[in-house]
């Protein structure tokens, strides 16, 4: 008895740590849980009950689904740029991270300002307002060129 009750508690501290959730918004309840991010996977809702994989996260790229295929690579993350697919072309610049801040294509012009990161929240655009908060963070660190291909594209 002991046994079991000792392996449903390791099986439910497994479920707890070592993974990041995305609330939507400003919320912490777990019926809010947007994203959960686990063994370098992005399940769609809480990881638990819903276990459809979104993204893969595997060397400094976004996959599609459970796919690490080259032909399935949505973001290629290097630096401080994010580019389209594969690539690594100036053309191909989707967001630039500066200071916190998810800007759009190769620029670092507050007009291009996309999504603000402060205090494990993200929020639309240059502010940290609580009205324009859209993905509250909880959990081991992610960076943010990861929380922009994933709360993204915009």
């Amino acid at each position: 008895m002991k046994t079991l009750i000792l392996s449903v508690l390791l099986l439910f501290t497994s479920f707890l740590f070592g993974q990041t959730e995305l609330y939507m918004g400003d919320s912490n309840f777990k019926t809010d849980v947007a994203y959960t991010i686990k063994d370098n996977k992005v399940y769609s809702g809480d990881g638990v009950f819903n276990n459809i994989v979104v993204f893969t996260l595997n060397n400094n790229k976004v996959y599609h689904g459970q796919s690490t295929m080259t032909f399935d690579c949505l973001f290629t993350i290097k630096d401080n740029k994010v580019y389209r697919g594969t690539s690594s072309f100036s053309n191909d610049i989707i967001y630039t991270i500066s200071d916190n801040k998810v800007y759009r294509g190769n620029s670092t012009f507050s007009t291009d300002c996309i999504l603000t990161y402060d205090d494990n929240k993200i929020y639309m655009g240059d502010s940290n307002f609580s009205s324009d908060c859209l993905i509250t963070v909880k959990g081991d660190e992610v960076s943010l060129a990861y929380l922009a291909c994933i709360v993204g594209p915009y």
